[in-house]
């Protein structure tokens, strides 16, 4: 039960927001030099399969250098859950992300809940 990740229920207005906050943060960062060139998450044209390849080439040069290579691997699959907000808005506020635009994230993220919902079918019925 602990693997199953929540999703928000949110109506079509939402969603259209959400997309366009999305599509204008992107473009900000983007134009301000805000992400890294080894940002795949996110990104169009980059996921996780882009991660792994290069990863798996900078590896490959480091032994092809003979360098000695280290790998640490962390589980961010529960990131969203443990983020600290406050922290995240000053980090926008840091890239540019101020005033009325930080107070509207702060807002966004302020006293959201979300919950997984588990429906018990009783298959012993369908027998």
């Amino acid at each position: 039960m602990q693997n199953y990740r929540p999703i928000s229920i949110l109506s079509a207005f939402y969603e259209i927001l959400e997309k366009l906050m999305y599509n204008r943060l992107l473009s900000f960062l983007k134009k301000h030099n805000a992400l890294t060139n080894v940002q795949h998450g996110f990104i169009e044209n980059k996921s996780t399969e882009t991660a792994s390849h290069s990863f798996r080439e900078s590896v490959q040069e480091a032994l092809d250098s003979y360098l000695q290579v280290v790998g640490i691997f962390l589980d961010l699959s529960k990131a969203y859950d443990i983020i600290n907000h406050n922290i995240l808005l000053d980090k926008l506020d840091s890239y540019g992300v101020r005033h009325s635009l930080n107070m509207w994230f702060k807002s966004y993220l302020t006293n959201t809940t979300q919950f997984v919902e588990i429906s018990q079918t009783d298959i012993s019925n369908h027998s």
